[in-house]
């Protein structure tokens, strides 16, 4: 079982926070950033042989086999930033039998729905290539969109409201066993954000002293549509060990460019995006003692 769940939000930096406690000699990270397990089964990321509804004996084969004799890890980690959104989720974590702890990392709405946007759209597809961002956020706010049933592009309105879905996992957590922190802080100082975080959890905060802080899962655009199809059906058959790590690095250096910019109509959704979350990010910030104020 594990002894911390990064729980949330998708697009805000979970998969560098997720790398960097899993380079932690104490830590024991699952091979796969996200295992899923406690997704809820209309999810697009559910997996009928690797689900609780299974069975919490099948969480162990999320974890790389430890050689005989070796000691047991402090800590015991896995990440899926759909966890907050999904009932599954909250009903089994917050009743493991060793009281996991759940960290959730948030980001200023309208960039964190504008990285969904880019990465579902470049770094996957289940955008339409064609589609700008403003004709995404006036699809969202039809109530009508779909994106191929991927719930997390086309439900990232409402998503993005965090405090309704934050609240709810307090009540079951509880504040002892529940953190939030921002991307902000883990884009503007990593190092500091990891020692206090290794101190919460019970790690040597020593080790990230000297540690280097590299980025990972960022969005980008496939200069070749036809490859990126390729690698598209190629990746979901391949287990993520090193060839796969080492793969994903040789076609992001022949196949992506970075992201377009944007239009001015796009920066006007963009623009009239973080007005609408103001009146949440209020509620948030006081009810979860926030300084929100570079959200305004």
């Amino acid at each position: 079982m594990p002894d911390l769940v990064i729980c949330g939000v998708p697009k805000a930096g979970t998969s560098s926070l997720f790398d960097w406690l899993a380079a932690h000699p104490d830590v024991e990270a699952t091979r796969e950033k996200e295992a899923r397990f406690f997704v809820d089964r209309g999810s697009h990321m559910y997996r009928a042989e690797c689900h609780v509804s299974g069975g919490l004996a099948g969480y162990a084969r999320l974890f790389a086999p430890r050689p005989s004799g070796a000691p047991d890890p402090v800590l015991r980690c896995e990440a899926t930033p759909g966890y907050i959104y999904a009932r599954t989720a909250l009903a089994e974590i917050p009743d493991l039998p060793n009281a996991p702890r759940c960290l959730f990392v948030l980001r200023e709405p309208s960039a964190q729905i504008l990285s969904l946007f880019r990465y579902f759209q470049g770094n996957w597809d289940w955008i339409a290539p064609d589609l700008s961002f403003a004709d995404y956020v006036a699809a969202l706010s039809s109530g009508r969109a779909d994106f191929r049933g991927n719930e997390l592009a086309a439900r990232a309105l409402e998503h993005a409201r965090y405090i309704d879905y934050l609240r709810p996992w307090q009540a079951r957590l509880g504040a002892e066993r529940m953190r939030v922190v921002l991307f902000d802080q883990l884009a503007a100082d990593p190092r500091r954000l990891m020692r206090d975080l290794a101190i919460w959890l019970g790690l040597d905060p020593e080790f990230y002293g000297e540690a280097h802080f590299a980025p990972r899962n960022q969005s980008y655009r496939p200069r070749s549509r036809l490859v990126h199809a390729a690698n598209l059906r190629l990746r979901g058959r391949l287990p993520q060990g090193r060839f796969y790590r080492g793969m994903r690095r040789i076609y992001r250096r022949l196949n992506t460019a970075p992201p377009p910019g944007l239009s001015a109509r796009d920066r006007q959704a963009l623009a009239g995006l973080r007005q609408s979350f103001a009146p949440a990010n209020r509620a948030l910030a006081q009810s979860f003692d926030l300084d929100l104020d570079g959200w305004a």
